[in-house]
């Protein structure tokens, strides 16, 4: 998936006789729908990083019927349909008794490798400004504070987008690509709260001078 697929939201469509289907672009609650059925895969992410197919072809090999759940559920976009388990089983079926492990294991690295992040992050120079932010943050000292979102990686995404955004929770986890929710969050404006001690310690010349010129400005405004 290339930088304009992934601000578009586009899906990656594939054929099984004369049915069409689409791979839609992963969401946060389809990404955690799906994480046990992953895990269960037992990739070799080594190995998918410098030959995709040929471990697609070892896990469509052994592991068959978890790839079919995968492909069916990847293959609904709306939140109703993913838990409609009847649904994802007929799909699944369908897929395990048309495809066969090299057509299965074609779809399966495009679901591996949509989520290329770096690719994007460096393309609009979000990695720079979070380089920069990291330098920022070395600032915090024990009475100043960098607040960003929730604890968890799940929470501070739904809490930074609701805030900032408007959305609802249901819109945060089921209506944006998880990629474009990424790309949101790593290009967000961090929160910075520095004491005013420090600032003080670290203030140059120029910025006392303008200091004392506004606090100057401020006592005659106030008599």
């Amino acid at each position: 998936m290339d930088v304009a697929d992934a601000i578009m939201e586009r899906p990656t469509g594939f054929t099984v006789g004369k049915r069409s289907f689409f791979i839609h672009p992963v969401t946060l609650g389809k990404m955690y729908l799906l994480a046990r059925l992953f895990d269960s895969l037992e990739i070799n992410k080594q190995v998918v990083s410098t030959n995709p197919y040929m471990e697609a072809i070892r896990i469509c090999k052994t592991k068959r019927d978890i790839v079919c759940r995968i492909l069916s559920y990847s293959t609904f976009n709306r939140k109703n349909d993913l838990f409609d388990n009847s649904k994802v089983d007929k799909r699944t079926k369908l897929f395990s008794r048309t495809l066969s492990e090299e057509e299965l294991a074609t779809i399966l690295v495009l679901i591996l490798t949509s989520d290329n992040m770096d690719t994007f992050l460096r393309h609009f120079g979000i990695d720079k400004e979070n380089t920069e932010r990291k330098r920022i943050a070395k600032v915090k000292k024990n009475n100043g504070s960098i607040s960003f979102g929730g604890n968890s990686t799940y929470g501070t995404m739904i809490d930074f987008a609701c805030q900032r955004y408007g959305w609802t929770f249901d819109y945060v986890v089921w209506g944006i690509s998880y990629i474009n929710l990424r790309m949101l969050m790593a290009d967000a404006i961090t929160t910075v709260s520095v004491s005013y001690t420090h600032l003080r310690a670290h203030e140059t010349d120029s910025y006392l001078v303008c200091r004392l010129l506004l606090e100057k400005k401020k006592k005659k405004k106030n008599q």
